[in-house]
């Protein structure tokens, strides 16, 4: 669905001599990035206003959305799977606040969170065989990366120290944004052990 709308956008923009048709490919990719990324957020949006969670969508905005640009990992194999895989998640981060909202104030919750930042410490950025990295981008990346988490636990014990139970959601998208890191490092050596065999 979105790679079809994506091909009706680059064909009329190539048609309006906006873009070359050399650069078709490109714009073609770019407009199924760009109506994914909007649709899941327009998702998250109406899931937080039917369950009035703003703060929640606030802090998948601030949290989760950068940390992911900037950590990678795990990418689906279409459009279609990772918007129902990012709504799915989403959705069950709200519940996950919804039913435990001051789970922040769990002791074991935080020396969790601080397991979860390790990874993103010690690997980020997680390349994707479909959008490698140069060298430059790699180290901008790793910066980015780990200036993020150092803000984004800060805000944690801030928001922490002040009983206020946002601090849930900020732990969670970091969890989240650590485990999908972690699932593509994993494929990545599995793909590189099996190229390796060959």
């Amino acid at each position: 669905m979105f790679q079809y709308i994506a091909e009706d956008i680059a064909f009329l923009l190539i048609k309006n001599k906006t873009v070359d048709i050399e650069k078709r490919d490109e714009c073609v990719y770019g407009a199924e990035v760009l109506l994914v990324n909007l649709s899941n957020i327009l998702t998250a949006l109406i899931i937080s206003i039917l369950t009035k969670s703003m703060l929640h969508f606030a802090a998948f905005m601030l949290i989760f959305v950068p940390l992911r640009i900037f950590t990678g990992g795990y990418h689906a194999k279409t459009s279609e799977i990772c918007y129902l895989i990012t709504s799915a998640m989403y959705a069950l981060t709200v519940l996950c606040v919804k039913l435990m909202p001051e789970l922040y104030s769990n002791f074991p919750a935080i020396i969790t969170l601080v397991v979860l930042i390790v990874p993103i410490v010690l690997f980020a950025p997680v390349e994707h065989k479909n959008n490698p990295l140069s060298a430059d981008e790699r180290k901008r990346n790793r910066l980015i990366s780990i200036l993020l988490i150092a803000i984004d636990s800060l805000i944690f014990v801030i928001l922490h120290l002040l009983f206020n139970t946002v601090a849930t959601s900020v732990m969670i998208f970091i969890a989240v944004d650590s485990i999908l890191m972690l699932i593509g490092l994993l494929i990545n050596r599995i793909e590189k052990s099996k190229i390796m065999e060959e």
